[in-house]
């Protein structure tokens, strides 16, 4: 996990949002209830995705979603397991980083973006 964000990350995630809408839309929606902590299913639902590709956006998976590029490696996403109803339940939720950055630095992590993404509002 990386401390703090540098340049290089900053243009590393700034590629991942523009080639992964899920990444983006997923970020999008932890900082939107932040500090809440919510399931894949539930942001999976918010934003339209299988919860596979949310899972593989926030830790990284073999296919598809590499874990150098999840939010979680960048320490703006972190998960702890809870038991819910008797049943072990991971939840995901923004970082204080994750949430700063969103709110100092958004033109900076969202770089040139057409204005058309249905869940960002810089």
């Amino acid at each position: 996990m990386v401390c703090g964000l540098d340049e290089t990350d900053r243009m590393i995630i700034r590629r991942v949002f523009r080639r992964r809408w899920v990444s983006r839309d997923a970020f999008s929606y932890l900082h939107s209830v932040y500090p809440r902590k919510v399931s894949t299913v539930e942001i999976a639902g918010s934003i339209g995705a299988s919860r596979t590709s949310v899972l593989g956006a926030l830790r990284g998976v073999s296919t598809g979603y590499r874990e150098e590029e999840s939010l979680e490696h960048f320490g703006l996403v972190t998960h702890e397991k809870q038991v819910v109803n008797g049943r072990p339940v991971t939840v995901y939720s923004l970082t204080r980083q994750g949430f700063e950055e969103k709110d100092s630095t958004c033109e900076g992590l969202y770089g040139s973006m057409p204005n058309t993404l249905k869940t960002i509002e810089c």
